[in-house]
């Protein structure tokens, strides 16, 4: 019934994990939590065992990294075949020049990170290509197959090319590059938000929407926003977390009436908010890509909190509505448990999903867990994943790890 994971870099520090879990398993079965180590060994006392269904959770398109996935293509070279069936320019698609650098110049690494955080273009292709590949590496070479999958805000485009669903991955990058919605309408000069607000293009550069991140509850955060201000809620991550955007003066006297903490978000892009509404018809026009296979699982789509029905003007349209309206990730969550999903697998940039879900689902029985954690080596963090699922019980084909 139980399985303890222990992970160690050499036989020394081997002795200490046994050591550790000696004691660490005893209390773990008397308090019923989770024992690990900052090493990734792991335990659980309440294991969901291999029957309990899988829901695959793709992240935001804004969390993407400079240096992330750095090791994946050394780790499993079959990538390189998997990546030449999604796209035909690998480099163009994954933006190789700034995501892989040749220089560890922090000064430089600070400067393409400025880069990449202000193309919703390369944030995009990138999120959706590296969730494509990690989706890959758990269910081609793990033999991980999942039973459900969502995504969270531009996540969705990235869950409908990892289920092979959508396939015209470089039309989608040609579109991207070549519309007004995120280069003048919700970014770059924000003409959408400008004729929301009547205000002129001063031609200044200064960007005229900002986004934060504030530790409140949505209801106090919607009570305490004033008639005909600048400022909405555009993201509902948890029961006590949420994401404001508009004027930057008006985020921040927010954020300090309700005396809560709170953290001004790297981007300026404006999305799930009553000033795009007017981009509703170029949304539908970017996502309005074939439904080429039927992804044999249930994807769910937060335009109506529901299974998303696979036909092509449905898909766009429910697109457009999710970008235009807030995100309520805790009404998505607890809409994929109550169908049976118990086992959550974040598989994109970072691991803000997880925790999320863990705060969203507290004290009811489920496993949330991330295959990509920044600072962290990549065989590291897919370790530290494959000992989680291994502890609940999850069938797991480790050949992969063996090395001749």
């Amino acid at each position: 019934r139980y399985a303890v994971v222990l992970l160690a870099s050499t036989a020394e520090s081997l002795a200490d994990e046994i050591d550790r879990a000696v004691d660490g398993m005893c209390v773990a079965l008397k308090n019923g939590r989770d024992w690990q180590t900052p090493m990734g060994s792991f335990f659980t006392p309440n294991p969901l065992g291999s029957k309990e269904h899988i829901a695959f959770v793709y992240p935001g398109a804004f969390g993407t990294y400079v240096g992330m996935g750095r090791e994946i293509f050394a780790l499993f070279p079959q990538l390189d075949e998997a990546i030449a069936a999604l796209t035909v320019d690998p480099d163009r698609l994954l933006n190789t020049e700034i995501i892989f650098p040749q220089s560890d110049d922090p000064a430089e690494i600070a400067a393409l990170q400025a880069q990449l955080d202000n193309s919703p273009t390369m944030m995009i292709s990138s999120g959706t290509c590296f969730s494509y590949l990690y989706t890959v590496i758990l269910q081609d070479f793990f033999g991980l197959k999942p039973q459900a999958a969502f995504g969270y805000s531009l996540g969705e485009i990235s869950m409908m090319f990892a289920a092979g669903i959508w396939t015209q991955v470089d039309g989608m990058r040609t579109s991207l590059e070549t519309s007004p919605v995120f280069h003048e309408r919700v970014s770059g000069r924000q003409n959408a938000i400008r004729e929301y607000w009547g205000i002129a293009d001063e031609g200044n550069g200064e960007p005229i929407w900002s986004n934060y991140v504030l530790m409140a509850p949505y209801e106090k955060v919607k009570d305490a926003i004033q008639a005909g201000e600048r400022v909405y809620v555009t993201h509902i991550n948890t029961p006590r977390q949420v994401v404001v955007g508009g004027e930057d003066q008006a985020c921040r006297r927010l954020a300090e009436e309700l005396r809560c903490m709170y953290l001004k978000a790297p981007y300026h892009h404006a999305i799930h908010c009553p000033p795009v509404a007017s981009e509703y018809d170029h949304f539908v026009h970017l996502h309005c890509w074939p439904v080429e296979n039927d992804a044999g699982i249930t994807v769910y789509s937060a335009a109506d909190y529901a299974p998303l029905k696979l036909e092509t003007g449905i898909v766009a349209d429910s697109f457009a509505r999710m970008l235009t309206h807030t995100i309520d990730f805790p009404r998505l969550v607890k809409r994929v448990y109550s169908d049976g999903a118990r086992i959550f697998i974040e598989l994109g940039a970072g691991s803000n999903c997880s925790k999320w879900i863990d705060a969203i689902l507290k004290d009811q029985p489920h496993a949330s867990m991330s295959i990509n954690q920044p600072n962290v080596a990549d065989h590291v963090s897919i370790i530290k994943l494959l000992a989680k699922l291994i502890s609940h019980r999850i069938d797991v084909n480790l050949t992969p790890l063996l090395t001749e």
